[in-house]
């Protein structure tokens, strides 16, 4: 009896640790599994209940839940957020941090589109980079680029004192 319930709890805890990571290989083939160890350029995984040998030369990526691969795009797991600033409608995507003080928008001109503004963030919640013209912008108005670019720099983002250094993401403003 004994022997039988620690067959179902291991089976139990192989199942449910056997999609924690996915190592992607220079070959493309994807493996999910469970990362064990990396020593001596050799990295142990767990797959399907297996131990499993991989030459740190023969992967590509391993990613640990903090990303999900589809097709060879990487989209962060954190959902895009939305609102309404001055009666434009922006969204922003920044891993694991929430927008506290809203871009300060201005227009003077007619033109329209979206432009996608690609920043960083500090520790501090400080946009200490943006660059428009990211993919996703449906315009090439230099002068909605200059202007969503000036509006990016005015948000600010929750602290996170412990956090990375510099975080990347995006803010969409749509004229």
């Amino acid at each position: 009896m004994k022997k039988t319930l620690l067959f179902f709890f291991l089976g139990y805890l192989t199942f449910q640790l056997s999609a924690q990571h996915t190592i992607v290989l220079k070959t493309g083939q994807k493996v999910n599994g469970v990362v064990m160890s990396i020593n001596n350029d050799v990295l142990n995984a767990m797959i399907d209940g297996d131990s499993k040998d991989y030459s740190l030369k023969d992967i590509s990526s391993i990613f640990f839940n903090e990303y999900v691969p589809y097709d060879g795009v990487f989209v962060p797991q954190d959902k895009e957020k939305q609102l309404l600033v001055d009666g434009f409608t922006v969204k922003y995507n920044i891993k694991g941090r929430v927008l506290i003080q809203n871009p300060t928008i201005s227009i003077g001109t007619e033109d329209k589109g979206a432009v996608v503004v690609a920043i960083v963030v500090d520790r501090y919640g400080n946009v200490i980079s943006a660059n428009p013209g990211a993919p996703g912008s449906t315009t090439s108005s230099n002068y909605l680029y200059v202007k969503a670019k000036a509006a990016a720099q005015t948000a600010k983002f929750d602290e996170d004192p412990k956090g990375p250094l510099k975080t990347e993401g995006t803010i969409t403003i749509i004229y």
